[in-house]
């Protein structure tokens, strides 16, 4: 009865032991719980922006490139002759004079385009490729020694002769509008410079106000830099007379058009400006007007061009 009681006892125990070593493994098997930091908002993806395929017939349109603002001092050289050319921007200006002769009168507003413009007078260097070209036919008459100056103001040319050049080089004559408002700007200024004359600034007849000539010749071009206008365009007062497009009235001005004018349809004799070192001050005024005969060539008559 006694060793019953043993083995009960202990068969007790090893139950207990049993049960206490299922209850520890199952709390070994529970995992510890730590917290884990949330990761950041995954940023959204940039979505690659491609151009529309073009349609098969479609032409590409070309590269854009940024043009320079013309104005006031802009220049470009001509391919055909090396000429320099000055911009004049469109806008308006005063044209005539109510204290020159009678062809000046009235002074009126007019209105230009813009327009290029041979920044000096054509040059016998220039005029020589005309010729060489088999555009132009030579100057008239027997030069001096003078000539010899390549660089000298072309003359000894008629109207005609000054029309083809001008076309040759790519341009066509001022009209009579645009050869003033070259020269003396938008304020009706007496001279391409402003007020007042020397011979530090143009070549005419009459240097220091008596008769007499600033040189008695004409000179290669650009030679007066304190005589530009406001544009930069030399040589528009003396030196030498310029053919432009226009035909000669005396009384164009009166009832002339205000936007671009042509001058008249028709005439006998073509438009001169700017004298020349022939004469005297008055003479060689941005808004002195004269006209000749277009089939007329002298010794103080040449030309520029535009465009």
């Amino acid at each position: 009865m006694k060793h019953k009681k043993i083995w009960l006892g202990i068969l007790i125990l090893i139950v207990f032991l049993i049960m206490a070593a299922c209850g520890s493994a199952e709390i070994s098997a529970t995992p510890t719980l730590t917290a884990t930091p949330s990761p950041p908002p995954a940023t959204p993806a940039t979505p690659t922006l491609t151009a529309p395929p073009l349609h098969p017939n479609a032409t590409p349109n070309p590269m854009v490139t940024a043009t320079p603002t013309l104005g006031i001092g802009s220049t470009q050289v001509s391919p055909k002759d090396g000429m320099v050319l000055v911009y004049v921007p469109a806008g308006e200006f005063l044209m005539g004079s109510e204290k020159g002769h009678d062809a000046e009168k009235p002074q009126h507003t007019v209105f230009l385009d813009a327009y290029w413009i041979d920044q000096t007078e054509v040059t016998y260097a220039m005029y020589a490729k005309c010729v060489a070209d088999g555009a132009c036919e030579p100057s008239y008459g027997t030069e001096p020694k003078a000539r010899s100056n390549y660089y000298v103001v072309v003359t000894n040319v008629d109207w005609n002769q000054a029309n083809t050049y001008c076309q040759w080089a790519g341009g066509r004559l001022p009209t009579e509008a645009e050869w003033e408002k070259a020269a003396r700007g938008t304020d009706g200024r007496t001279y391409p410079w402003g007020e007042g004359i020397d011979c530090n600034k143009a070549n005419y007849y009459g240097k220091n106000g008596d008769n007499d000539y600033c040189i008695g010749d004409t000179t290669t071009v650009g030679r007066y830099p304190q005589g530009a206008s406001v544009y930069g365009a030399l040589d528009m007062a003396g030196n030498v007379l310029e053919w432009v497009a226009d035909w000669f009235s005396e009384t164009y001005y009166i009832g002339a058009p205000s936007e671009n004018p042509q001058g008249p349809a028709s005439g006998e004799v073509r438009v001169l400006r700017g004298g020349s070192y022939r004469d005297e001050s008055e003479f060689v005024r941005a808004s002195n007007r004269m006209g000749d005969d277009p089939d007329l060539w002298d010794y103080v008559l040449g030309f520029r061009c535009a465009r």
